[in-house]
């Protein structure tokens, strides 16, 4: 993982343990390079809301609201989007203090998400609660998933591009896929609801309690027997050579 700095030499990547570094799409078997896409790489400390004070590293944030009824959440999000174009993105999340109730949440939630309300009580929102372990999208009961967590706890959200799947991390551990055909454009996300909660953000610029890059290895290794146990036709792979050509603008070796 890198970046290219003014001279054209490859630098060392800030987020260095981040799997999505690089942009790529795969279709049959063949890998595109594209572009790479700026990745989230801290809080977006602009449009929150007042409930809550982020550190000055822009990754670290505390509640200062009350909590008193649901639309006092502290929610705040990332400068960026997960990356469309890579096989997976992921994040996590220290609980440096659980507050009063331990009101927490992690996830991912669309750029028109209400920042006074949890990821995963609105549509277009998913989030895995901490008191009670549950699963939320666009509601407030949710539904049984994993552990609740607290003080101390490692929580992660990752991302699978392939399956626009999300699942969640709890100490290192997978927890299982949380959500499928989840919409594009989202965004990292926490919420803090109770008095005196603080976690801290890693958006792989240290390494993960979650081993992200076996995870990928995984995912590849999967997709790669997939495609080995669908043959595609002669003209469909011709085809596909001739739009990578195109696209690329290697027509002269079309002729």
């Amino acid at each position: 993982v890198g970046y290219c700095g003014m001279d054209g030499r490859r630098q060392p990547s800030a987020l260095a343990y981040q799997p999505s570094g690089s942009s790529r799409s795969w279709s049959h078997g063949m890998c595109r390079e594209d572009a790479r896409q700026p990745l989230p790489s801290e809080l977006d400390t602009v449009s929150h809301p007042r409930y809550i004070i982020a550190a000055r590293d822009k990754r670290s944030v505390r509640y200062i609201g009350k909590g008193n009824h649901g639309y006092d959440v502290g929610a705040i999000r990332t400068d960026r989007p997960c990356p469309a174009r890579c096989a997976l993105y992921y994040f996590e999340a220290t609980v440096l203090d659980a507050g009063e109730r331990g009101a927490l949440c992690i996830g991912l939630a669309g750029e028109s998400f209400s920042l006074h309300r949890q990821p995963g009580w609105e549509p277009d929102s998913f989030g895995y609660h901490a008191e009670d372990g549950r699963k939320y999208t666009d509601s407030e009961r949710g539904e049984v998933y994993g552990p609740a967590w607290g003080a101390g706890d490692v929580v992660g959200c990752g991302l699978v591009n392939a399956t626009r799947s999300i699942f969640f991390t709890r100490n290192g551990q997978h927890l299982g896929v949380a959500f499928s055909d989840v919409p594009p454009q989202l965004y990292p996300t926490v919420g803090l609801h109770s008095p005196n909660e603080a976690v801290a953000l890693n958006f792989g610029e240290a390494p993960f309690a979650f081993d992200a890059r076996d995870h990928v290895a995984a995912l590849r290794r999967e997709s790669e027997q997939q495609a080995a146990l669908h043959h595609a036709p002669a003209g469909l792979v011709a085809g596909l050579v001739r739009s990578y050509l195109l696209h690329h603008a290697f027509a002269d070796t079309l002729e």
